[in-house]
């Protein structure tokens, strides 16, 4: 499937540049936008990778731009959001600060786009407002890709769930008026409720945070406190059945 995806993006790079869409990739591909993105992650990674491999030459704007989005990383592990600069950045990815303004404007714009293109909310998205997926397998794909998101990206998520609640804050200030992965979530189980498909004693939300929590337990607190390595088959289905048990509507 790999490298049906591969094939797939270089004849859009070919044809478009990169600046072709993932909606076009998965139109080539006939593959899901949640199992596309379970696979690449993101477009950027797999534009960076098939670069990598010599499959493709990305142009110097997209070149860029995977520079800055590497260096902000790096920094931002090291720093924090709040307070690193943009001459940090600017100098790891060996570039000059004014490129970073004339590409993003700003820190706060630099930190929308650098997250935009991290996570997985678009693949979640897709499953998350599919009216008739099968619960089970929903979950089973929504707890496959948080997992692979918050271990691919654990340097990023201890900064923002260890005791630093003012980088949530800045965080959260910077998504303003987006709507949030946990909201799609809560909005999921909401409808899975009205299906009923579960139980409805206790509130969408309530159990969007406990599904959040049991990810979060496996993925950042037992690697961190308790030296338990992550394994996200094996323990995505340990949390699927724990939420399950707790959550499903047995009526």
């Amino acid at each position: 499937m790999q490298t049906q995806i591969k094939q797939a993006a270089v004849q859009l790079f070919n044809e478009a540049g990169s600046g072709f869409t993932l909606d076009q990739l998965q139109s080539c591909t006939g593959i899901s936008r949640a199992t596309l993105y379970r696979r690449i992650g993101s477009k950027e990674a797999l534009l960076i990778e098939m670069s990598a491999e010599g499959l493709i030459e990305l142009d110097s704007q997209a070149d860029i731009d995977s520079r800055i989005y590497s260096a902000t990383r790096s920094v931002v592990a090291e720093y924090g959001f709040i307070n690193c600069t943009m001459e940090q950045i600017a100098n790891e990815a060996n570039l000059g600060v004014a490129t970073l303004y004339r590409h993003f404007n700003d820190k706060e714009n630099l930190f929308r786009c650098f997250i935009a293109q991290l996570g997985p909310a678009l693949g979640l998205k897709s499953i998350l407002q599919d009216e008739e997926e099968d619960l089970e397998e929903g979950l089973r794909q929504i707890i496959d890709m948080a997992l692979r998101f918050l271990h691919d990206n654990h340097d990023l998520v201890k900064i923002l769930y260890s005791w630093q609640n003012a980088e949530r804050s800045y965080l959260d200030h910077i998504r303003e008026g987006s709507t949030t992965n946990f909201t799609e979530l809560s909005r999921y189980l909401a409808r899975q409720q009205k299906r009923g498909k579960l139980r409805q004693d206790v509130s969408a939300r309530d159990q969007a945070i406990g599904l959040n929590a049991l990810l979060m337990q496996y993925s950042v607190y037992a690697p961190i406190y308790q030296n338990r390595p992550l394994n996200i088959i094996e323990d995505g289905k340990a949390i699927l059945k724990l939420f399950l048990q707790g959550a499903k509507n047995e009526a």
